[in-house]
């Protein structure tokens, strides 16, 4: 295949220079309508003779006149003479939404044989456009406030530090958004690492100082260094309880402990409340220890257990905590999903786990819970509103509260949604064999 002149100088001139190599006609996210050159005259060749590059950043004004000429890699000595040249080039002016703005383009300049060569690529200029941290003329975001991380129960017992790896924009007002989970080692791991990102502030990248909108990736690590926690050896799955509704709306910090006991397997088999500060918090408790899983060797040690867990304000959710904050003071949360950009997304939905406490019953069991989709995706504040019996409310929220949505937007920006959820149970069929 033949390679054509210019591409072919391109690779040659990326290469000797160690450059990423920008092919005509832009790069992602570029402007719609990249700045063309109207007068763009070749430098003359080096005094030197010998082969020669450089790679230039160079601005232009509204008027498409050059504002300024910055040597990004290459050879010193020739800079000066194509510098003074590029200053003389003159740009169709870039316009957006009618008025003309300033733009900016990567310049290679290499010269062989006395041959001088040119090659332009348009770099993101339009507003709104998102930018690389990695790009040229380019101020990186710098963070203000970095929160610590709310540790969960289940990568507290990992021996491994838990990561996850969380994609996002620092928007132009060094808030953070459109969140994208590229790994994590559990969903309780993504839940925390987002939760924390969310809620991160950062002084925003710039172009001469004009604020922008970058794309980052962040590698979260937390907790780890297999804690032993009491009632906790062998857990295979463990989630946090929801917090109770009423109780965080009022404040109100508690704890609980529970007895509980394994099957052969290592399924939670009953769940017993041993004391709790308020009844909410025991049910809570309940809730999500019927969820939990244990190896089987586990079971086979130690059948019978009790676990304590404290109800602190402080391991609440930030995103929880926000939004309970705004409840406090009267603010109002959208229930209308008209006027999305999308309809919501589900990421990630726990198992509805049917309350041991009722399964001699048998019978189907109801439950209606609010909750509000975060800026993060995340469903934060669970409230039942009404369930068949205590027991299947309690369940619902706690299966809620581990839910997972695509961020949601209107018109572009993030946004917050309150949802009503009806979830039915169903009596677990009985094991083959069993009367």
């Amino acid at each position: 295949m033949k390679i054509p002149g210019t591409l072919w100088r391109a690779l040659a001139w990326a290469a000797i220079l160690n450059l990423p190599l920008c092919l005509p006609g832009g790069v992602p996210g570029s402007a719609t309508t990249p700045p063309k050159t109207v007068s763009s005259p070749n430098p003359p060749p080096p005094t030197s003779g010998q082969a020669a590059g450089v790679h230039l950043l160079v601005w232009i004004k509204a008027d498409g006149s050059v504002d300024a000429v910055d040597l990004v890699k290459g050879d010193r000595d020739w800079f000066p003479a194509v510098e003074a040249t590029v200053r003389q080039w003159k740009f169709e002016p870039v316009v957006a939404e009618g008025t003309p703005i300033p733009a900016r383009v990567e310049v290679s300049v290499a010269c062989r044989n006395k041959n001088v060569s040119l090659d332009l690529s348009p770099l993101p200029n339009l507003p709104g456009e998102l930018h690389s941290r990695e790009e040229l003329g380019l101020t990186p975001p710098t963070a203000t406030d970095e929160p610590d991380a709310i540790v969960p129960l289940e990568s507290r017992l990992m021996r491994a530090t838990p990561k996850a790896l969380i994609r996002y924009v620092v928007e132009d007002d060094g808030s953070t958004g459109r969140f994208e989970v590229s790994g994590a080692d559990s969903e309780q791991v993504c839940r925390a690492a987002l939760d924390m990102v969310s809620v991160q502030r950062f002084r925003p990248a710039a172009i001469r100082g004009s604020p922008v909108a970058v794309e980052v990736t962040q590698a979260v690590g937390f907790g780890g260094g297999a804690e032993k926690i009491p009632g906790l050896s062998g857990a295979a799955v463990v989630i946090d309880p929801a917090f109770p509704y009423d109780r965080l709306l009022a404040g109100e910090a508690g704890r609980a402990k529970v007895r509980f006991t394994l099957d052969a397997a290592g399924t939670v088999a009953t769940v017993a409340v041993v004391e709790a500060t308020h009844p909410d918090f025991g049910a809570a408790l309940v809730a999500a220890v019927e969820t939990w899983a244990f190896v089987p060797e586990a079971a086979v040690e130690a059948p019978e257990r009790e676990f304590e867990y404290e109800f602190s304000l402080d391991r609440v959710p930030y995103g929880a905590r926000r939004l309970a904050e705004c409840v406090r003071g009267g603010g109002s949360i959208s229930n209308k999903a008209a006027g999305l950009d999308a309809k919501p997304q589900v990421l990630a939905r726990p198992g509805l786990v049917y309350p041991r406490a009722l399964l001699a019953g048998g019978q189907v069991g109801t439950a209606k819970v609010e909750f509000v989709i975060d800026r993060s995706g995340l469903a934060q504040l669970p409230r039942v509103v009404e369930a068949s019996a205590p027991e299947f409310g309690w369940a619902a929220a706690t299966c809620v509260n581990g839910m997972r949505f695509a961020p949601i937007s209107r018109g572009g920006k993030p946004t917050e949604l309150r949802v009503l959820l009806p979830l039915q149970f169903k009596p677990p069929a009985p094991a083959v064999g069993v009367q």
